[in-house]
């Protein structure tokens, strides 16, 4: 007898599984590319947000510090150099910023908020280490924050009338009559 294959649409019958295969495999790599690249973007968006949340406190630090000052003469160097303190507070170019009593604790919290969210010692580089550092650093100056409103008897997070904000934002509509 020859040599005749038992049924000769055997290889037809396979073509779905190679098919399914084929798909199968393609689809995993270009996901493997599509993770990579979601996750770097991600990364970005998340890094952006934290570095902003740092810069925000560090302006926050700066303007304390600046009311913190009792005469022009020891205005920091950082400060508008149209800085001059008046009886009423601090004027800063056309922002007039009331003083802060003279206070060694709240003084002492200021410079730790400025050395914390200082730049010149932030690490830029993307390792574990760096990230988890950068996470306790924010941490600790959101804390300092909260604690320097409190001695200030000031709300870190003043209302601020934005006319984008959705529902979820409003605090206590008044009604038009």
């Amino acid at each position: 007898m020859s040599n005749m294959p038992s049924d000769p649409f055997e290889h037809i019958l396979d073509l779905e599984e190679s098919f399914y295969q084929e798909g199968y495999d393609t689809g995993l790599t270009d996901g493997e590319h599509a993770g990579l690249v979601e996750g770097k973007v991600f990364g970005i968006e998340k890094g952006y947000e934290k570095a902003i949340d740092l810069g925000r406190l560090h302006g926050r630090a700066l303007v304390w510090q600046m009311r913190l000052q009792q005469d022009s003469r020891n205005l920091s160097p950082v400060t508008s150099s149209k800085a001059e303190l008046s009886s009423e507070g601090a004027v800063v170019g056309e922002l007039q910023f009331s003083t802060l009593p003279k206070n060694s604790r709240l003084l002492k919290h200021v410079d730790g908020l400025m050395a914390i969210t200082g730049a010149d010692s932030i690490a830029t580089d993307n390792s574990d280490e760096s990230v988890a550092e950068f996470d306790d650093r924010l941490s600790k100056a959101q804390a300092k924050a909260k604690v320097i409103a409190a001695i200030a008897n000031e709300s870190l997070n003043p209302e601020v009338s934005n006319t984008n904000a959705g529902i979820e934002d409003a605090r206590g509509l008044t009604a038009r009559h």
